[in-house]
Protein backbone atom coordinates (compact mmCIF):
# COMPACT_ATOMS: atom_id res chain seq x y z
CA UNK A 1 0.00 0.00 0.00
CA UNK A 2 1.35 3.50 -0.80
CA UNK A 3 2.85 5.30 2.18
CA UNK A 4 3.29 2.13 4.28
CA UNK A 5 6.56 0.31 4.85
CA UNK A 6 6.52 -3.38 4.14
CA UNK A 7 7.41 -5.60 7.03
CA UNK A 8 9.85 -8.49 7.27
CA UNK A 9 6.89 -10.84 7.58
CA UNK A 10 5.45 -9.61 4.27
CA UNK A 11 8.80 -10.02 2.56
CA UNK A 12 9.14 -13.56 3.91
CA UNK A 13 5.64 -14.51 2.74
CA UNK A 14 6.27 -13.07 -0.75
CA UNK A 15 9.59 -14.88 -1.13
CA UNK A 16 8.12 -18.15 0.15
CA UNK A 17 5.28 -17.90 -2.41
CA UNK A 18 7.69 -17.18 -5.27
CA UNK A 19 9.83 -20.16 -4.29
CA UNK A 20 6.70 -22.32 -4.30
CA UNK A 21 6.20 -21.46 -7.98
CA UNK A 22 3.47 -18.84 -7.74
CA UNK A 23 3.37 -15.92 -10.14
CA UNK A 24 4.39 -12.43 -9.12
CA UNK A 25 0.77 -11.30 -8.88
CA UNK A 26 -0.26 -14.31 -6.74
CA UNK A 27 2.75 -13.94 -4.42
CA UNK A 28 2.13 -10.21 -3.98
CA UNK A 29 -1.52 -10.85 -3.19
CA UNK A 30 -0.68 -13.48 -0.54
CA UNK A 31 1.77 -11.07 1.13
CA UNK A 32 -0.70 -8.14 0.99
CA UNK A 33 1.62 -5.97 -1.06
CA UNK A 34 1.21 -4.45 -4.50
CA UNK A 35 2.57 -6.05 -7.69
CA UNK A 36 5.04 -3.20 -8.20
CA UNK A 37 6.58 -3.82 -4.78
CA UNK A 38 6.87 -7.50 -5.70
CA UNK A 39 8.80 -6.63 -8.86
CA UNK A 40 11.07 -4.43 -6.81
CA UNK A 41 11.73 -7.28 -4.40
CA UNK A 42 12.51 -9.63 -7.30
CA UNK A 43 15.02 -7.22 -8.80
CA UNK A 44 16.56 -6.02 -5.52
CA UNK A 45 16.85 -9.51 -4.06
CA UNK A 46 16.13 -8.12 -0.59
CA UNK A 47 15.53 -10.85 1.96
CA UNK A 48 14.46 -8.67 4.92
CA UNK A 49 14.74 -5.17 6.24
CA UNK A 50 17.91 -4.53 8.18
CA UNK A 51 17.45 -3.55 11.83
CA UNK A 52 17.52 0.18 12.39
CA UNK A 53 20.75 1.32 14.04
CA UNK A 54 19.76 4.90 14.73
CA UNK A 55 17.29 6.61 17.05
CA UNK A 56 14.23 8.39 15.73
CA UNK A 57 13.91 10.56 18.83
CA UNK A 58 16.32 12.26 21.19
CA UNK A 59 17.00 10.19 24.34
CA UNK A 60 16.06 12.46 27.29
CA UNK A 61 18.16 10.33 29.67
CA UNK A 62 21.34 10.14 27.57
CA UNK A 63 23.48 12.51 29.68
CA UNK A 64 22.35 11.10 33.06
CA UNK A 65 22.20 7.40 32.17
CA UNK A 66 25.80 6.46 32.85
CA UNK A 67 26.44 8.96 35.63
CA UNK A 68 23.24 8.69 37.68
CA UNK A 69 21.02 5.77 36.69
CA UNK A 70 23.46 2.90 36.03
CA UNK A 71 25.27 3.28 39.40
CA UNK A 72 21.92 3.03 41.19
CA UNK A 73 20.92 -0.07 39.20
CA UNK A 74 24.27 -1.74 39.88
CA UNK A 75 23.82 -1.12 43.57
CA UNK A 76 20.27 -2.51 43.59
CA UNK A 77 18.91 -4.01 40.39
CA UNK A 78 15.37 -4.21 41.83
CA UNK A 79 14.91 -0.43 41.67
CA UNK A 80 11.87 0.45 39.55
CA UNK A 81 11.79 3.02 36.79
CA UNK A 82 9.24 5.10 38.72
CA UNK A 83 11.62 5.30 41.69
CA UNK A 84 14.54 6.27 39.44
CA UNK A 85 12.46 8.98 37.74
CA UNK A 86 11.48 10.45 41.11
CA UNK A 87 15.15 10.54 42.08
CA UNK A 88 16.08 12.28 38.82
CA UNK A 89 13.29 14.83 39.35
CA UNK A 90 14.68 15.50 42.81
CA UNK A 91 18.22 15.94 41.50
CA UNK A 92 17.20 17.92 38.39
CA UNK A 93 14.06 19.95 39.21
CA UNK A 94 11.87 20.78 36.21
CA UNK A 95 13.89 18.75 33.72
CA UNK A 96 12.09 15.41 33.59
CA UNK A 97 8.32 14.97 33.19
CA UNK A 98 6.14 12.17 34.56
CA UNK A 99 5.21 11.16 31.02
CA UNK A 100 8.79 10.03 30.33
CA UNK A 101 8.55 7.06 32.70
CA UNK A 102 7.73 4.65 29.85
CA UNK A 103 10.95 5.60 28.07
CA UNK A 104 12.92 5.03 31.25
CA UNK A 105 11.21 1.66 31.78
CA UNK A 106 12.34 0.48 28.34
CA UNK A 107 15.90 1.63 29.00
CA UNK A 108 15.97 -0.14 32.40
CA UNK A 109 14.53 -3.33 30.89
CA UNK A 110 17.17 -3.31 28.16
CA UNK A 111 19.92 -2.76 30.73
CA UNK A 112 18.72 -5.70 32.83
CA UNK A 113 18.76 -7.93 29.74
CA UNK A 114 22.29 -6.95 28.70
CA UNK A 115 24.14 -6.02 31.89
CA UNK A 116 21.86 -6.94 34.78
CA UNK A 117 22.59 -9.60 37.42
CA UNK A 118 21.59 -13.23 36.99
CA UNK A 119 18.15 -14.20 38.25
CA UNK A 120 16.98 -17.27 40.17
CA UNK A 121 15.94 -20.18 37.99
CA UNK A 122 12.94 -22.38 38.76
CA UNK A 123 13.64 -26.11 38.36
CA UNK A 124 10.61 -28.31 37.59
CA UNK A 125 10.24 -31.19 40.01
CA UNK A 126 8.86 -34.70 39.64
CA UNK A 127 6.19 -35.58 42.20
CA UNK A 128 5.67 -39.36 42.38
CA UNK A 129 2.36 -40.60 43.83
CA UNK A 130 2.20 -40.91 47.58
CA UNK A 131 5.47 -39.11 48.10
CA UNK A 132 4.47 -35.76 49.57
CA UNK A 133 1.67 -33.65 51.00
CA UNK A 134 2.01 -29.90 51.54
CA UNK A 135 0.31 -27.99 54.35
CA UNK A 136 -0.05 -24.23 54.58
CA UNK A 137 -2.30 -21.58 56.11
CA UNK A 138 -3.82 -18.74 54.13
CA UNK A 139 -5.64 -15.69 55.55
CA UNK A 140 -9.23 -15.24 54.34
CA UNK A 141 -10.30 -12.03 56.06
CA UNK A 142 -10.82 -10.38 52.66
CA UNK A 143 -13.68 -12.78 51.84
CA UNK A 144 -15.93 -10.80 54.18
CA UNK A 145 -17.75 -13.83 55.60
CA UNK A 146 -20.11 -13.22 58.53
CA UNK A 147 -21.82 -15.61 60.96
CA UNK A 148 -25.27 -14.39 62.02
CA UNK A 149 -24.21 -10.88 61.04
CA UNK A 150 -20.89 -10.95 62.94
CA UNK A 151 -17.64 -10.77 60.97
CA UNK A 152 -15.64 -13.99 60.85
CA UNK A 153 -11.89 -13.34 60.58
CA UNK A 154 -10.41 -16.72 59.78
CA UNK A 155 -7.79 -18.72 57.96
CA UNK A 156 -7.90 -21.87 55.89
CA UNK A 157 -5.65 -24.79 56.72
CA UNK A 158 -4.89 -26.05 53.20
CA UNK A 159 -3.41 -29.45 52.33
CA UNK A 160 -2.43 -30.42 48.77
CA UNK A 161 -0.98 -33.54 47.14
CA UNK A 162 1.18 -32.36 44.23
CA UNK A 163 0.92 -35.57 42.20
CA UNK A 164 -2.86 -35.75 41.94
CA UNK A 165 -3.73 -32.14 42.77
CA UNK A 166 -6.10 -33.36 45.50
CA UNK A 167 -6.73 -30.79 48.23
CA UNK A 168 -8.41 -30.35 51.58
CA UNK A 169 -9.36 -27.16 53.44
CA UNK A 170 -10.20 -26.64 57.10
CA UNK A 171 -11.66 -23.41 58.52
CA UNK A 172 -9.29 -22.13 61.23
CA UNK A 173 -10.49 -19.52 63.70
CA UNK A 174 -7.19 -18.73 65.42
CA UNK A 175 -3.64 -18.34 64.21
CA UNK A 176 -1.03 -20.80 62.98
CA UNK A 177 -1.00 -22.78 66.22
CA UNK A 178 -0.18 -26.40 66.88
CA UNK A 179 -3.85 -27.39 67.46
CA UNK A 180 -4.80 -25.80 64.13
CA UNK A 181 -1.95 -27.57 62.32
CA UNK A 182 -2.60 -30.95 63.96
CA UNK A 183 -6.37 -30.83 63.44
CA UNK A 184 -5.96 -29.86 59.78
CA UNK A 185 -3.46 -32.66 59.22
CA UNK A 186 -5.63 -35.26 60.95
CA UNK A 187 -8.77 -34.35 59.03
CA UNK A 188 -6.88 -34.17 55.72
CA UNK A 189 -5.23 -37.58 56.12
CA UNK A 190 -8.53 -39.17 57.09
CA UNK A 191 -10.18 -37.67 54.01
CA UNK A 192 -7.23 -38.75 51.85
CA UNK A 193 -7.36 -42.28 53.21
CA UNK A 194 -3.65 -42.74 53.87
CA UNK A 195 -0.35 -41.16 54.79
CA UNK A 196 2.28 -39.85 52.30
CA UNK A 197 5.99 -40.33 52.83
CA UNK A 198 6.75 -36.68 53.62
CA UNK A 199 4.87 -33.67 54.97
CA UNK A 200 6.11 -30.28 53.80
CA UNK A 201 5.30 -26.97 55.46
CA UNK A 202 6.80 -23.52 55.50
CA UNK A 203 8.52 -22.30 58.66
CA UNK A 204 5.42 -22.37 60.85
CA UNK A 205 5.96 -21.37 64.44
CA UNK A 206 3.71 -24.28 65.41
CA UNK A 207 6.13 -26.73 63.83
CA UNK A 208 9.54 -25.08 64.05
CA UNK A 209 11.43 -22.86 66.46
CA UNK A 210 12.31 -20.14 63.99
CA UNK A 211 14.53 -18.24 66.40
CA UNK A 212 17.27 -20.79 65.84
CA UNK A 213 19.16 -20.89 62.58
CA UNK A 214 19.47 -24.64 62.53
CA UNK A 215 16.43 -26.81 62.01
CA UNK A 216 14.78 -27.62 65.32
CA UNK A 217 11.45 -29.41 65.30
CA UNK A 218 9.24 -28.83 68.27
CA UNK A 219 8.61 -31.91 70.33
CA UNK A 220 4.87 -32.00 69.63
CA UNK A 221 5.17 -31.68 65.87
CA UNK A 222 7.92 -34.27 65.74
CA UNK A 223 5.79 -36.69 67.79
CA UNK A 224 2.80 -36.06 65.52
CA UNK A 225 4.77 -36.87 62.38
CA UNK A 226 6.22 -39.99 64.01
CA UNK A 227 2.73 -41.11 64.98
CA UNK A 228 1.54 -40.89 61.37
CA UNK A 229 4.78 -42.29 59.97
CA UNK A 230 5.75 -39.39 57.70
CA UNK A 231 8.94 -37.33 57.52
CA UNK A 232 8.55 -33.57 58.10
CA UNK A 233 10.33 -31.14 55.77
CA UNK A 234 10.16 -27.40 55.25
CA UNK A 235 11.16 -24.85 52.67
CA UNK A 236 14.03 -22.42 53.02
CA UNK A 237 13.08 -19.63 55.42
CA UNK A 238 11.59 -16.74 53.44
CA UNK A 239 11.56 -18.58 50.06
CA UNK A 240 7.84 -19.19 49.53
CA UNK A 241 8.09 -20.39 45.93
CA UNK A 242 9.66 -23.65 47.14
CA UNK A 243 6.14 -24.50 48.31
CA UNK A 244 4.59 -23.45 45.01
CA UNK A 245 2.49 -26.63 44.85
CA UNK A 246 0.38 -25.26 47.72
CA UNK A 247 1.01 -21.50 47.56
CA UNK A 248 -0.56 -21.26 44.10
CA UNK A 249 -3.61 -23.41 45.00
CA UNK A 250 -4.11 -21.14 48.03
CA UNK A 251 -4.94 -18.26 45.72
CA UNK A 252 -7.04 -20.41 43.39
CA UNK A 253 -9.09 -21.77 46.30
CA UNK A 254 -9.82 -18.30 47.67
CA UNK A 255 -10.92 -17.18 44.21
CA UNK A 256 -13.25 -20.20 44.00
CA UNK A 257 -14.76 -19.38 47.40
CA UNK A 258 -15.16 -15.71 46.51
CA UNK A 259 -16.88 -16.55 43.23
CA UNK A 260 -19.17 -19.07 44.96
CA UNK A 261 -20.10 -16.41 47.52
CA UNK A 262 -20.93 -14.01 44.68
CA UNK A 263 -23.17 -16.62 43.06
CA UNK A 264 -24.80 -17.26 46.43
CA UNK A 265 -25.56 -13.56 46.68
CA UNK A 266 -24.94 -13.42 50.42
CA UNK A 267 -21.83 -13.79 52.54
CA UNK A 268 -23.70 -14.35 55.80
CA UNK A 269 -24.22 -17.83 57.26
CA UNK A 270 -26.47 -18.89 60.10
CA UNK A 271 -23.79 -20.96 61.87
CA UNK A 272 -20.12 -21.73 61.57
CA UNK A 273 -20.97 -25.32 60.61
CA UNK A 274 -22.95 -24.01 57.62
CA UNK A 275 -19.91 -22.10 56.38
CA UNK A 276 -17.66 -25.10 56.89
CA UNK A 277 -20.04 -27.24 54.85
CA UNK A 278 -20.03 -24.54 52.15
CA UNK A 279 -16.22 -24.63 51.93
CA UNK A 280 -16.21 -28.43 51.93
CA UNK A 281 -18.58 -28.45 48.98
CA UNK A 282 -16.32 -26.13 46.99
CA UNK A 283 -13.27 -28.28 47.69
CA UNK A 284 -15.18 -31.45 46.75
CA UNK A 285 -16.16 -29.90 43.42
CA UNK A 286 -12.51 -28.98 42.77
CA UNK A 287 -11.39 -32.55 43.57
CA UNK A 288 -13.98 -34.23 41.32
CA UNK A 289 -11.94 -34.03 38.06
CA UNK A 290 -8.91 -35.53 39.82
CA UNK A 291 -10.53 -38.87 40.68
CA UNK A 292 -8.28 -41.00 38.43
CA UNK A 293 -5.05 -39.37 39.60
CA UNK A 294 -6.26 -39.62 43.19
CA UNK A 295 -6.80 -43.37 42.83
CA UNK A 296 -3.16 -43.73 41.73
CA UNK A 297 -2.08 -41.55 44.66
CA UNK A 298 -4.06 -43.54 47.22
CA UNK A 299 -2.55 -46.81 46.04
CA UNK A 300 0.89 -45.53 47.04
CA UNK A 301 -0.06 -44.20 50.50
CA UNK A 302 0.79 -45.82 53.80
CA UNK A 303 -2.15 -46.90 55.98
CA UNK A 304 -3.48 -44.62 58.68
CA UNK A 305 -2.58 -45.43 62.29
CA UNK A 306 -5.21 -47.11 64.42
CA UNK A 307 -5.75 -44.03 66.58
CA UNK A 308 -5.53 -40.36 65.56
CA UNK A 309 -2.64 -38.24 66.76
CA UNK A 310 -2.76 -35.69 69.56
CA UNK A 311 -4.37 -32.57 68.14
CA UNK A 312 -4.46 -30.44 71.26
CA UNK A 313 -2.20 -28.75 73.76
CA UNK A 314 -2.77 -28.83 77.50
CA UNK A 315 -2.81 -26.28 80.29
CA UNK A 316 -3.61 -26.37 84.00
CA UNK A 317 -5.86 -23.96 85.85
CA UNK A 318 -7.79 -23.58 89.08
CA UNK A 319 -11.42 -22.46 89.10
CA UNK A 320 -11.77 -19.31 91.21
CA UNK A 321 -14.58 -18.46 93.61
CA UNK A 322 -16.09 -16.41 90.77
CA UNK A 323 -16.54 -19.67 88.80
CA UNK A 324 -13.89 -18.49 86.32
CA UNK A 325 -10.76 -20.22 85.06
CA UNK A 326 -8.02 -18.45 83.12
CA UNK A 327 -6.62 -20.11 79.99
CA UNK A 328 -4.08 -18.33 77.77
CA UNK A 329 -4.90 -15.00 79.39
CA UNK A 330 -8.68 -15.29 78.90
CA UNK A 331 -11.19 -16.05 81.66
CA UNK A 332 -13.81 -18.71 80.94
CA UNK A 333 -16.89 -19.39 83.05
CA UNK A 334 -17.44 -23.00 84.12
CA UNK A 335 -20.14 -24.67 86.27
CA UNK A 336 -19.99 -23.50 89.89
CA UNK A 337 -19.59 -27.07 91.18
CA UNK A 338 -16.01 -26.93 89.86
CA UNK A 339 -14.95 -24.00 92.06
CA UNK A 340 -11.67 -24.74 93.80
CA UNK A 341 -10.84 -27.66 91.52
CA UNK A 342 -7.64 -27.77 89.49
CA UNK A 343 -8.58 -28.75 85.94
CA UNK A 344 -6.65 -30.00 82.94
CA UNK A 345 -7.63 -27.99 79.87
CA UNK A 346 -7.27 -29.40 76.38
CA UNK A 347 -6.85 -26.52 73.94
CA UNK A 348 -8.12 -26.98 70.38
CA UNK A 349 -8.34 -24.38 67.67
CA UNK A 350 -12.06 -23.72 68.14
CA UNK A 351 -12.87 -25.09 71.60
CA UNK A 352 -11.63 -25.94 75.09
CA UNK A 353 -12.33 -29.15 76.99
CA UNK A 354 -12.00 -29.25 80.79
CA UNK A 355 -11.09 -32.44 82.65
CA UNK A 356 -11.23 -33.28 86.34
CA UNK A 357 -8.95 -36.26 86.47
CA UNK A 358 -9.85 -38.43 83.49
CA UNK A 359 -13.44 -37.26 83.19
CA UNK A 360 -14.47 -34.40 80.94
CA UNK A 361 -16.60 -32.05 83.00
CA UNK A 362 -17.16 -29.09 80.68
CA UNK A 363 -16.46 -27.80 77.17
CA UNK A 364 -16.48 -24.27 75.85
CA UNK A 365 -15.99 -22.29 72.69
CA UNK A 366 -12.47 -20.90 72.43
CA UNK A 367 -12.27 -17.12 72.27
CA UNK A 368 -9.94 -15.57 69.67
CA UNK A 369 -11.09 -11.93 69.76
CA UNK A 370 -8.11 -9.87 71.00
CA UNK A 371 -10.48 -7.19 72.33
CA UNK A 372 -12.24 -9.60 74.71
CA UNK A 373 -10.73 -10.98 77.91
CA UNK A 374 -13.51 -13.27 79.17
CA UNK A 375 -16.22 -15.61 77.94
CA UNK A 376 -19.21 -16.01 80.23
CA UNK A 377 -22.74 -17.31 79.75
CA UNK A 378 -25.85 -16.71 81.81
CA UNK A 379 -26.78 -20.41 81.76
CA UNK A 380 -23.72 -21.25 83.86
CA UNK A 381 -24.50 -18.81 86.67
CA UNK A 382 -28.24 -18.18 86.57
CA UNK A 383 -29.06 -20.67 89.34
CA UNK A 384 -26.75 -18.78 91.69
CA UNK A 385 -27.82 -15.38 90.37
CA UNK A 386 -31.52 -16.06 90.92
CA UNK A 387 -30.74 -16.27 94.66
CA UNK A 388 -28.83 -12.96 94.56
CA UNK A 389 -30.55 -10.91 91.82
CA UNK A 390 -29.31 -7.61 93.22
CA UNK A 391 -25.76 -8.54 92.27
CA UNK A 392 -26.64 -8.17 88.58
CA UNK A 393 -26.66 -4.35 88.59
CA UNK A 394 -22.95 -3.94 89.43
CA UNK A 395 -21.71 -7.22 87.96
CA UNK A 396 -18.37 -6.75 86.20
CA UNK A 397 -19.40 -8.89 83.25
CA UNK A 398 -23.08 -7.88 83.34
CA UNK A 399 -23.27 -6.86 79.68
CA UNK A 400 -21.69 -10.16 78.62
CA UNK A 401 -24.60 -12.10 80.13
CA UNK A 402 -27.20 -10.71 77.73
CA UNK A 403 -28.09 -13.48 75.26
CA UNK A 404 -28.56 -10.95 72.46
CA UNK A 405 -29.33 -7.32 71.73
CA UNK A 406 -33.06 -7.74 72.48
CA UNK A 407 -32.33 -8.84 76.05
CA UNK A 408 -29.90 -5.95 76.47
CA UNK A 409 -32.64 -3.50 75.39
CA UNK A 410 -35.01 -5.17 77.84
CA UNK A 411 -32.58 -4.58 80.70
CA UNK A 412 -32.16 -0.93 79.78
CA UNK A 413 -35.94 -0.46 79.59
CA UNK A 414 -36.49 -2.15 82.95
CA UNK A 415 -33.72 -0.19 84.67
CA UNK A 416 -35.01 3.11 83.32
CA UNK A 417 -38.62 2.44 84.31
CA UNK A 418 -38.55 0.33 87.48
CA UNK A 419 -35.34 1.39 89.11
CA UNK A 420 -32.24 -0.68 89.60
CA UNK A 421 -33.42 -2.99 92.39
CA UNK A 422 -36.75 -4.00 90.82
CA UNK A 423 -35.16 -4.21 87.37
CA UNK A 424 -32.60 -6.70 88.62
CA UNK A 425 -35.27 -8.98 90.09
CA UNK A 426 -37.42 -8.86 86.95
CA UNK A 427 -34.59 -9.29 84.46
CA UNK A 428 -32.91 -12.13 86.34
CA UNK A 429 -36.25 -13.91 86.53
CA UNK A 430 -36.56 -13.54 82.74
CA UNK A 431 -33.12 -15.09 82.28
CA UNK A 432 -34.04 -17.90 84.64
CA UNK A 433 -37.24 -18.49 82.64
CA UNK A 434 -35.28 -18.66 79.38
CA UNK A 435 -32.84 -21.14 80.88
CA UNK A 436 -35.19 -23.34 82.88
CA UNK A 437 -37.74 -23.79 80.09
CA UNK A 438 -35.38 -23.60 77.07
CA UNK A 439 -37.27 -20.73 75.48
CA UNK A 440 -34.54 -18.15 74.91
CA UNK A 441 -35.39 -17.51 71.25
CA UNK A 442 -39.16 -17.51 71.71
CA UNK A 443 -38.96 -15.33 74.81
CA UNK A 444 -36.61 -12.96 73.00
CA UNK A 445 -39.09 -12.59 70.13
CA UNK A 446 -41.87 -11.85 72.64
CA UNK A 447 -39.72 -9.27 74.42
CA UNK A 448 -38.93 -7.58 71.09
CA UNK A 449 -42.67 -7.28 70.38
CA UNK A 450 -43.28 -5.75 73.81
CA UNK A 451 -40.43 -3.27 73.38
CA UNK A 452 -41.64 -2.21 69.94
CA UNK A 453 -45.14 -1.61 71.31
CA UNK A 454 -43.69 0.34 74.26
CA UNK A 455 -45.02 -2.17 76.80
CA UNK A 456 -43.27 -3.14 80.01
CA UNK A 457 -42.33 -6.85 80.30
CA UNK A 458 -44.09 -8.61 83.15
CA UNK A 459 -42.09 -11.56 84.47
CA UNK A 460 -45.13 -13.33 85.95
CA UNK A 461 -47.20 -13.00 82.80
CA UNK A 462 -44.35 -14.24 80.65
CA UNK A 463 -43.76 -17.15 82.99
CA UNK A 464 -47.40 -18.15 82.65
CA UNK A 465 -47.03 -17.91 78.88
CA UNK A 466 -43.77 -19.82 78.42
CA UNK A 467 -43.35 -22.05 81.45
CA UNK A 468 -44.29 -25.68 81.01
CA UNK A 469 -47.47 -26.61 82.90
CA UNK A 470 -46.93 -28.15 86.30
CA UNK A 471 -48.36 -31.67 86.42
CA UNK A 472 -51.38 -32.16 88.73
CA UNK A 473 -51.67 -34.54 91.66
CA UNK A 474 -50.47 -38.04 90.97
CA UNK A 475 -53.28 -40.54 90.40
CA UNK A 476 -54.04 -43.01 93.21
CA UNK A 477 -53.53 -46.58 92.08
CA UNK A 478 -55.70 -49.30 93.70
CA UNK A 479 -54.16 -52.72 93.99
CA UNK A 480 -55.99 -55.99 94.77
CA UNK A 481 -54.14 -57.89 97.48
CA UNK A 482 -54.09 -61.70 97.18
CA UNK A 483 -55.17 -63.91 100.16
CA UNK A 484 -52.08 -65.66 101.63
CA UNK A 485 -54.23 -68.71 102.55
CA UNK A 486 -54.33 -69.64 98.89
CA UNK A 487 -50.62 -70.39 98.96
CA UNK A 488 -51.13 -72.87 101.86
CA UNK A 489 -53.79 -74.69 99.82
CA UNK A 490 -51.36 -75.01 96.91
CA UNK A 491 -48.78 -76.58 99.21
CA UNK A 492 -51.26 -79.25 100.35
CA UNK A 493 -51.94 -80.53 96.83
CA UNK A 494 -50.42 -84.01 96.02
CA UNK A 495 -47.26 -83.98 94.02
CA UNK A 496 -47.62 -85.26 90.43
CA UNK A 497 -45.89 -88.55 89.63
CA UNK A 498 -43.29 -88.57 86.90
CA UNK A 499 -44.34 -90.31 83.64
CA UNK A 500 -43.36 -93.96 83.17
CA UNK A 501 -40.91 -94.57 80.35
CA UNK A 502 -41.04 -98.00 78.67
CA UNK A 503 -37.77 -99.78 78.21
CA UNK A 504 -36.97 -102.09 75.32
Amino acid sequence: MPGRHITNRQVARYMHARQAGRTQVQAADSADICERTGRWLDHAGRAAREPRSYRTRVDPFADVWSSSIVPLLRRDAQLKAVTLLCELQRLHPGRFADGQVRTLERRVRQWRATEGPSRPVMFPQDHPPGWQALLDFTVCHELGVTIAGIALPHRLGHVCCPHSGWQYAQVILGGESYPALAETLRMALEALGGVPQTLRTDSLSAAYKNLRQQEDLTVRFEALCQHYGCSPTRNTLGVAHENGAVESPNGHLKVRIDQALRLRGDRDFATLDDYRAFVAGIVAAANAPRAEALAVERAALSPLPRFPGVTWTEALGTVSRFSLITVLGISYMVPSRLMGHRLVVRIYDDRLEFFAGRERVHSSQRLHDPLRTRLVHYRLCIEALIRKPGAFARLVYRDDLHPNRTYARTWERLRGSLGEHAACRTYVRLLHLAHRHACEAALGARLATLLDSDEMPDAEALRAEFAAPVPGALPVLHFRTADPAGYDALRCLPKPHPPQVATA
